[in-house]
């Protein structure tokens, strides 16, 4: 069974992507071995690598820590809030850290928010295409209709449904890049 790691990008001390990433974790359990890479536990400083990550060339016992955890992921599935319109700044600063390791790693992206995190999630694709990230999609929950502003879930079977096309689209990745 092939490892996939959902990425809690927010960080705050209040947070609905605990929730999501429970669900997230609940519907795809029977089909990966998943870990939750949770950013606010990581707890990453601001980056302060020497090195360009392009060198490759990390130091810092967190990079190297970080590196490990991307690294032993196959597949990747970043729960993102919108902020302003706008994934969080941890997220960046833990991309950032790294550059190689992103590279046609299959990626999905399930943003939340009052517009389903759709602007979040189409900044976070530029940024992760950027890293030369394979991203295969992403799904927006909204609150008010999907969760609410506190976490509770309430998605569809439709959104469980997509949420389940996209695992299978990670797959595909996956087998894609064991062939090339």
């Amino acid at each position: 069974m092939n490892n996939l790691s959902i990425i809690v990008s927010s960080t705050r001390p209040e947070r609905v992507g605990a929730h999501v990433t429970t669900w997230v974790r609940e519907t795809l359990g029977s089909d990966w071995n998943i870990t939750v890479l949770d950013l606010a536990e990581i707890n990453l400083p601001f980056l302060d690598e020497p090195q360009m990550a392009g060198t490759g060339i990390y130091t810092n016992p967190h990079t190297l820590a970080w590196k490990e955890q991307v690294d032993a992921a196959d597949a990747i599935v970043v729960v993102n809030p919108e902020y302003n319109g706008f994934f969080p700044a941890p997220l960046k600063n833990a991309i950032d850290f790294l550059f190689a390791e992103w590279e046609n790693k299959p990626m999905a992206i399930v943003g939340y928010g009052f517009g389903g995190g759709a602007r979040s999630a189409g900044a976070l694709t530029t940024l992760l295409e950027n890293v030369k990230a394979h991203v295969v999609g992403s799904l927006g929950l909204f609150f008010n209709t999907d969760l609410s502003t506190s976490g509770e879930m309430t998605p569809t079977d439709g959104k469980a449904q997509e949420l389940r096309a996209l695992s299978r689209q990670l797959r595909a990745a996956l087998a894609e890049r064991s062939q090339a």
